[in-house]
Formats: structure tokens, C-alpha cells, sequence
């Protein structure tokens, strides 16, 4: 039997901390190979990749991974419960995996599978808690955060987890997701085994170059302000780098909200109060909000100051925009939960050394596999047919971001091939 780790991943774009991650991984598991469920154009913050999702599975392949697949952008703009729930079902679906392993700031995995567990299960306690942190127009983060606090405050004096502890958990964006992947392997009941990389370098979210292990929003911020590559350069594998050099001199990134921040506006405006109300993660009113601020705003960065509020976070608004650009309504989103995630195992690349991988995938996935986008609709599935009409809509309107107008066409789902790697 084959041992297969699992990864989960952005890769936006691949560095020395997810290389640092991904050898951690393999020298505790000496798995024979190794898969990532990656992020296509979109990311889970709400915006676009900086380069294309071919470049940056080129990218995972170089580095070290043998075979990419793609997490449907359906999912790929979603809260963490729902990113982390179709990445790991991708994963679960392969039959092939497993190990899996993802970064966490706080790395003892017994306190991490405790408080998985209880957000699994949900207890009455837990909820009502939740429930009026919500009411009191707290952000979900930080209702959770308050309702974790507040049910092992009422355990017992034995509890594992004390308050103050929750809050060092709960502050990591790895340890969140690391949650995430966990209370979905509880819910599959999957033989998938969990295993913690300890997050190194800077947090995910500061701007600032820290070689060598630089955030990627450091480093995406960088290449955005127009930074040397003298400084970004240490902070990247040298295929990395070599790939995201050649991405950009062609015309084909950076790509950044702001590079189709006129079409998002565009849409707002066209858009009626109850068709903004539709789109996922909308509620209470906000499409009065989004409506005035678009009418107001002149760009996308102001457009978001003014709409922000305490319970609505920037990132949170940033996914609303995407679903608002790929017209990914609550009730799509739903649909494809009750009928248990992704519907399909999308191929982006693999490594031509990985036969064996490739060939135990088609004969234990559980799942059809699409390696060729013109093949989507031969599966004769209505349900894969409408999940890969938003990758078709993505891929369109993410060229569009593109700074070399020539690079702009549409149909690039179907013009760019699988990514294929020969072994060195």
C-alpha cells in the first residue's frame, strides 16, 4: 500500500516556508508521494491569485509536490469551515491519502482535536453562547472565540483547555484552518492521520519582508508596491522566483483586486438590492450597504473602508465581492453542501514520475476525475456540469486582471493543458 501525504494550500505564491512545511512533512512521513489540493485564481481572503493557477502548480511541481488538484473556486472564496470541509472531503475522496499534514502556530495536536471535537459536536452550552455573541454584532471569529471561552469556563477545573489558552489557539489564521481540518476528519470519520507542522516565520498577515521565511502577504504586498526582486528574491525557492518573474514580464500578474476593481464596482451597481441579498454571505441588510458604498466610491480600497463594519471584516467583504464578480449565490452554496462538497476531482499537474500515484487515483477515487476541462460534461452529471461553469466564469474573468492586454482573451480553461513535470 501506497503511504500519500495530503496537503492543503494557496501556494500564492509557493516560498520558503511552505518548502520549509512540505520537507518538515515528508521527513516525518517518508510518504511515496505527495498531493496538494490547491487554490485555483481565487484565494480564500477574497482575492485574486497574484499569478494564474498553472504557473503556480508549476510552481508545487518543481518544489517537490507530484500532483496538483484543483479546489473549486466555489470553495476556494469561502470561510475557513467551508475551505477547509471540500479540501479535505478532495482529499478524503482521493481513497489514496493517508497522512495529511497543515501548519498551526500552536502545535499540540491533542488540545487542537479537543476543541475540533466540541466544534463538531456543537454542544447546547457552546451554541446558545455563540448564538448571543452573534446577536451582540460580534464578527463569527470572535462570537466563537467568546462561546469556546465561555463553555470550558464551565467545565471542570480538570478541563485540558483554560480560557487564556483558547485565545493563544484562536489567534493563529494556521491553528484556525488546522481546527477546521480536523472537525471535518471527525465528521468523514476518516482513516486520513492528522499530523502538525509548526508554523515558522512571520505571521500570515504582516507586511513586512522577514527573510527567509517571509509571509506570502509580505511578499504578494511587495511585488504589488513594485520591491526589487533583490528583496523579494531571499523569500522564494529559485523556481519560484524564476516562474513568478517570467509570469510577470509576460503581462500575466500581478493580479490583485484592484486590477479588476471597476468590474467589481461595475456589478454592484448594475446589481438590485434583492440580487446582492442572494449572494453568499450576505445577510442582515448588508446589501443596503454595499449598494450605497459602490455608488459612492470611485475604488475598490475605499469601497471597503466605508462597508467594513464590526461584524463584517475586510476579508469577509472581500469574499462577498467574489461571489458578487463569479455570481456564487447562498443558495449555490447550500445546494452543494447538501449533496456533500465537490463533486468532482479536478487535475491540475503532476509529476511524470508519479505513474503508480496517477493510476492507484483512477482506481480508488470516489469521485470522477476530470484531467481535461473539454471533458467536464462527458461525465453526463448536472451537478459537475454546474460546479465547473463557475471555474469556466473564474478563469475569463481573472484573465481580465491580466496587465498585458494581449493576455486578456477568454477560454483559458480549455486552452491551457495539464502542467506535467518530468523527474530531474
Amino acid at each position: 500500500m501506497l503511504k500519500v501525504l495530503g496537503i492543503v494550500a494557496e501556494y500564492n505564491p509557493f516560498h520558503n516556508g511552505h518548502l520549509y512545511h512540505l520537507e518538515k512533512a515528508k521527513d516525518i512521513i517518508k510518504p511515496d508521494f505527495t498531493v496538494a489540493v490547491m487554490s485555483g485564481n481565487f484565494t480564500q481572503r477574497g482575492e485574486p491569485a497574484i499569478i494564474d493557477k498553472w504557473s503556480r502548480t508549476k510552481m508545487a511541481l518543481e518544489n517537490g509536490i507530484d500532483l496538483v488538484l484543483e479546489l473549486p473556486v466555489l470553495y476556494a472564496c469561502q470561510t475557513a469551515e467551508l475551505f477547509s470541509a471540500a479540501a479535505v472531503r478532495i482529499l478524503n475522496s482521493t481513497g489514496i491519502i493517508t497522512h495529511m499534514a497543515f501548519g498551526s502556530e500552536y502545535d499540540n495536536i491533542n488540545h487542537l482535536k479537543t476543541l475540533a471535537q466540541i466544534l463538531y459536536e456543537e454542544p447546547p452550552q457552546y451554541r446558545k453562547s455563540l448564538k448571543l455573541s452573534l446577536r451582540k454584532g460580534l464578527s463569527f471569529p470572535n462570537a466563537r472565540l467568546n462561546a469556546l471561552k465561555e463553555y470550558f469556563s464551565q467545565l471542570s477545573e480538570h478541563s485540558c483547555l483554560e480560557p487564556n489558552l483558547i485565545d493563544t489557539i484562536l489567534v493563529g489564521s494556521n491553528s484556525i484552518l488546522a481546527l477546521e481540518y480536523l472537525k471535518i476528519l471527525i465528521e468523514l470519520r476518516s482513516t486520513i492521520q492528522p499530523v502538525i507542522i509548526p508554523r515558522i516565520g512571520s505571521q500570515y498577515n504582516t507586511y513586512q519582508i522577514e527573510t527567509p521565511y517571509s509571509s506570502a502577504t509580505a511578499i504578494r504586498h511587495s511585488i504589488l508596491s513594485s520591491a526589487s526582486w533583490d528583496t523579494i528574491s531571499p523569500s522564494l525557492p529559485s523556481i519560484s522566483l524564476k516562474i513568478l518573474k517570467d509570469e510577470i514580464n509576460m503581462g500575466q500578474g500581478p493580479v490583485a483586486l484592484q486590477s479588476i476593481e471597476q468590474i467589481l464596482l461595475g456589478i454592484i451597481r448594475r446589481s438590485t438590492l434583492k440580487e446582492i441579498s442572494q449572494w453568499m454571505d450576505v445577510e442582515e441588510g448588508l446589501e443596503y450597504r454595499i449598494k450605497k458604498s459602490a455608488n459612492g466610491c470611485t475604488n475598490i480600497t475605499n469601497f471597503l473602508i466605508r462597508t467594513k463594519t464590526k461584524r463584517y471584516t475586510l476579508t469577509r467583504l472581500q469574499r462577498i465581492l467574489i461571489h458578487g464578480l463569479l455570481d456564487i449565490k447562498t443558495t449555490d452554496t447550500n445546494y452543494f453542501e447538501n449533496i456533500g462538497g465537490p463533486p468532482y476531482i479536478r487535475v491540475l499537474g503532476f509529476n511524470m514520475a508519479a505513474t503508480r500515484l496517477l493510476r492507484a487515483l483512477k482506481e480508488k477515487s470516489k469521485l470522477p476525475i476530470i484531467n481535461k476541462a473539454a471533458h467536464y460534461f462527458r461525465h453526463g452529471n448536472k451537478d459537475i456540469d454546474r460546479m465547473f461553469q463557475y471555474e469556466i466564469l473564474a478563469g475569463d474573468l481573472y484573465a481580465l486582471g491580466y496587465p498585458n492586454p494581449g493576455k486578456r482573451k477568454g477560454g483559458q480553461e480549455f486552452t491551457r493543458g495539464l502542467i506535467r513535470i518530468h523527474p530531474q
